[in-house]
């Protein structure tokens, strides 16, 4: 059974512990063993990255195939709407009325149509305020060494080498 890398480096740390404490060559045998696995392990990890990077590109397409043909979908439901309120408009008959076609037409409460924004007056309109934190300032600031109370600056470690 291939076990992780998580599980080799999990053993790993527990032999350098165990080497570290008992100073005894089977300790110092165990921890070259983890070592030599984890590099095996590890000497793959860019190919296994590309291939995952693959897998999230093919994937990524059938999503946005998938968002098109739910689109569709949807699309077709409006249409058949529509269709409905046509002929009852035509006609004034709707499909038979059944358990499996329950379908009525009723007047909406109402819903506003505004056809000339500019002719509204003032008091129709509200105030939207938003307030968003400039993380760019704050960044620059906290690197000139100064204080920003509720912030503080950190230094994330990450990988070159893999995109």
């Amino acid at each position: 059974m291939s076990r992780t890398l998580i599980d080799i480096t999990r053993d790993l740390i527990v032999a350098e512990q165990e080497a570290t404490i008992f100073n005894s060559e089977e300790a110092m045998e165990r921890v070259k063993q983890f070592a030599a696995e984890r590099y095996n392990k590890v000497n793959g990890i860019q190919y296994l990255y590309g291939e995952l990077e693959g897998e999230i590109a093919l994937f990524s397409r059938q999503m946005d195939k998938l968002k098109q043909y739910l689109k569709f979908l949807k699309n077709s439901q409006e249409s058949v709407k529509m269709y409905v309120m046509s002929q009852y408009n035509d006609t004034g008959e709707l499909p038979s009325h059944d358990v499996f076609n329950p379908i009525k037409i009723r007047k909406s409460s109402g819903a506003v149509d505004v056809v000339n924004e500019d002719a509204v007056p003032t008091e129709y309109f509200k105030e939207v305020t938003t307030l968003r934190l400039d993380k760019k300032r704050i960044l620059e600031e906290l690197k000139a060494g100064k204080e920003v109370p509720g912030c503080r600056l950190i230094k994330n470690d990450y990988i070159r080498g893999i995109k």
